[in-house]
């Protein structure tokens, strides 16, 4: 049995013995909450999705990793993002990208790249006034992509103007 179905059951079972026992908070307490329903559940996630997705766009610090996205490639990017954010804090969406090796290998995206883009994140949080707890908890997760997004962790964006240093 899978431990997701084993718990499953454990919270049904803590559920039903709860309500059976007329104590209703008992039974809310022993099943805790997703971190995809602290967030708002989907209409939560896509709203941060979509506010999240429109910053990167506008940036002129990474918005380079996004030229030639017409109105449909933005939609479905803030559409992949919506489900893998879905998927990975325990909502039921489906993950409809490519592993994030394959989504951002060859774009040369740096370290500082990356912290622009997690800058962008934490403000949409903050603005939609998400709790620093699921803050924290939703950055551990996107933290632990970094090595698969960044490819030059070390070294400045190239340039026209200055040759990469070897």
């Amino acid at each position: 049995m899978h431990l997701k179905s084993y718990l499953a059951i454990l919270a049904f079972i803590s559920v039903s013995s709860g309500l059976f026992l007329g104590n209703a908070a008992m039974a809310e307490e022993a099943v805790e909450k997703t971190l995809y329903e602290r967030l708002g559940g989907y209409a939560g996630v896509s709203a941060v999705t979509d506010e999240f997705a429109d910053r990167l766009f506008a940036d002129p610090k990474i918005n380079q990793f996004f030229i030639g996205f017409g109105d449909d490639t933005r939609a479905s990017f803030k559409q992949k993002n919506k489900n893998l954010v879905c998927n990975v804090t325990g909502g039921p969406c489906k993950v409809i990208s490519r592993p994030a090796n394959v989504v951002h290998g060859g774009l040369g995206i740096t370290a500082a790249d990356f912290d622009v883009v997690a800058g962008h994140l934490k403000d949409v949080l903050v603005e939609f006034e998400v709790p620093e707890a699921e803050q924290d908890e939703l950055f551990a997760i996107i933290l632990s992509l970094r090595p698969a997004i960044v490819d030059r962790p070390d070294e400045k964006k190239l340039s026209k103007d200055k040759p990469a240093k070897r």
